[in-house]
């Protein structure tokens, strides 16, 4: 049984724990109202700081101008070597070696990438606002106005070399003979293009594992260049790959074409072989005569037969030879207007806004603890 002094103990601690938890509440209470007053008080300095925030954020989005992507989308046509798979075969019966190797989406990716594929894509003219100019001045161009042709350095032992690209443009697509200044140029436009040991930058190729449809993109400061940049590397890795699958057949057409020649000389040899034989022994045949004109004519057979299967193929690397259909199929180009990628200037000054408004709020809490701690 409990006491009375312990029950009377243990209300007092009660009412002492409810007391407490009014007090810290209340307090609470308190200082959240007095500290909202005081927000509320310093509205013209919350307003200034977002404001000004929100006009430095909205005057770094106009030194950002606007960029333009273009996306072409294509396909590889994997079915071309269907109907000459008949030629590596004979080719191997020859021992001439010829087996196909199928088209590779990955190929096709590397080749986009490629310098040789960019700079015959870059150095062709094109009219752009007016200007007639290789592609490569237009990008060089639009780099500057992006900030990314010239480097910032400020100290002079700041720059990797002393060949300074400032002001420069392309005056002749001779590759050959281009100085260390136009060689430094193009290596800075391949690495724009591409990015960083080729994984991205204002060009970008890929594809659809699932679809296995191809994707080129070129984002720029200017649409319409953004649209030709994209349209020359197409058309220049068309013309790559058509003209190296056409070399191919061609070649295969030549071999097969001389072991052809080949096959109808000795034919030609073994049939007048028969036809003199016979005339010489004019119907009076020994029998060690019949066993070498049985010879013969097995390997008029042979020959007959071979060369019947080789016409075969023969006219297949003939009409392979003659074909012109593209092994690149195009599905969607670019075309004008481009929207731009990039934010735009009302989301610069918003945002500027927020982080104003946000970084003179916490000032003004920070500065209302100091004052309270120190009171």
């Amino acid at each position: 049984m409990l006491s009375a002094k312990t029950i009377v103990n243990s209300s007092s601690q009660t009412i002492s724990i409810s007391h407490n938890d009014d007090i810290s509440l209340k307090s609470l209470l308190l200082t959240t109202r007095a500290y909202v007053t005081y927000l509320l008080r310093s509205w013209k300095f919350i307003t200034f700081c977002g404001f000004l925030t929100a006009f430095i954020f909205l005057a770094h989005g106009f030194r950002n101008p606007p960029l333009y992507r273009a996306n072409l989308n294509f396909m590889l046509n994997e079915d071309e070597g269907s109907a000459l798979g008949g030629i590596s075969s004979i080719l191997g019966q020859f021992g001439l070696g010829g087996s196909s190797s199928e088209s590779n989406l990955d190929k096709l990716i590397e080749l986009s990438r490629a310098r040789t594929i960019l700079q015959s894509a870059l150095f062709t003219r094109e009219s752009i606002n007016g200007q007639t100019d290789y592609l490569a001045n237009h990008l060089i161009g639009s780099m500057e106005a992006e900030k990314k042709w010239t480097g910032n350095n400020l100290l002079p032992f700041g720059k990797d070399d002393e060949l300074d690209l400032t002001g420069f443009r392309f005056t002749h697509e001779d590759f050959s003979s281009f100085s260390l200044l136009e060689n430094k140029a193009l290596k800075k436009l391949h690495r724009f293009m591409m990015g960083k040991e080729l994984q991205g930058g204002a060009f970008l190729s890929d594809y659809s594992e699932f679809s296995r449809i191809l994707n080129f993109s070129m984002t720029s400061t200017d649409a319409d260049l953004s649209i030709k940049i994209v349209k020359n590397l197409y058309n220049k890795l068309d013309d790559y790959y058509f003209g190296k699958s056409v070399e191919k057949q061609t070649k295969n057409y030549n071999l097969i074409k001389t072991k052809y020649d080949s096959i109808q000389t000795a034919l030609n040899s073994v049939m007048y072989g028969i036809a003199q034989f016979e005339d010489q022994k004019q119907g009076l045949v020994r029998k060690q005569d019949t066993y070498r004109l049985k010879q013969m004519k097995g390997e008029e057979l042979k020959l007959a037969g071979m060369l019947a299967e080789v016409e075969k193929q023969y006219q297949l690397a003939q009409i392979a030879k003659q074909s012109n259909d593209a092994y690149i199929q195009l599905i969607d180009d670019p075309i004008l207007p481009l929207k731009p990628v990039n934010k735009g200037r009302i989301y610069y000054f918003l945002l500027g806004g927020l982080v104003g408004g946000f970084l003179s709020l916490t000032y003004l809490i920070f500065k209302k603890i100091y004052q309270d701690t120190i009171a």
